[in-house]
């Protein structure tokens, strides 16, 4: 496989969450044939580029459930903490593996119409604009991916408890650059949010 030639950027792949809303693993949903985590896997793959996994509740079973292919699973025992803890732990990981890496990617597996194209795009950006992040409009809102360059890596490492990267984000407004993402704002976090992606589908 031809790599990207962003080859010190590397993609952190957040599924360590139990999905108390929803009262059942979100990652092993299934939609169009495939779970939402094997989607995103997938189409994460033909990017070429590194990815971690950072699964934490049910990550047992999760993993019985999905072909990692390549990627390189990251165990966050700390997954009750919240969403900084994942964060950390896939950004330690990723550091472990490659002290020299340039950039990462945090993305969430139940954004179902995420696209390798998105991901594309946000790459183009960064090369574009030389700016240390690269984030999504959703229309009104705005969220993940969300593409951090190194600069910013010890504030996520600082993140505490449920903070996310857009507390980051938010820190360095005159640092960041955007990439429309329309449908980004389709998460699943209920029951309700489940059934809506079914029935658009």
């Amino acid at each position: 496989m031809a790599r990207n030639n962003s080859t010190t950027i590397s993609l952190i792949l957040l599924a360590a969450g139990e999905s108390s809303r929803l009262g059942t693993p979100k990652q092993l949903l299934m939609y169009k044939g495939k779970n939402l985590l094997q989607h995103t896997i997938d189409m994460t793959l033909t990017l070429g580029m590194d990815t971690f996994i950072v699964l934490g509740a049910y990550g047992e079973k999760i993993q019985n459930q999905v072909n990692t292919f390549d990627a390189k699973i990251v165990e966050n025992e700390e997954w009750n903490e919240g969403l900084s803890s994942s964060i950390r732990k896939g950004l330690e990981a990723v550091l472990n593996s490659n002290p020299d890496t340039e950039a990462v990617i945090l993305l969430l597996c139940d954004q179902p119409f995420l696209s390798a194209e998105i991901l594309r795009q946000i790459l183009e950006k960064y090369h574009d604009t030389g700016l240390p992040i690269v984030h999504c409009h959703y229309g009104e809102a705005s969220g993940p991916p969300t593409l951090f360059h190194r600069s910013m890596f010890t504030y996520l490492l600082e993140l505490k408890g449920g903070q996310g990267a857009k507390k980051v984000v938010d820190r360095f407004p005159d640092q960041v650059a955007f990439i429309d993402f329309p449908h980004g704002s389709l998460d699943i976090d209920t029951p309700e949010d489940y059934q809506q992606l079914i029935d658009a589908s």
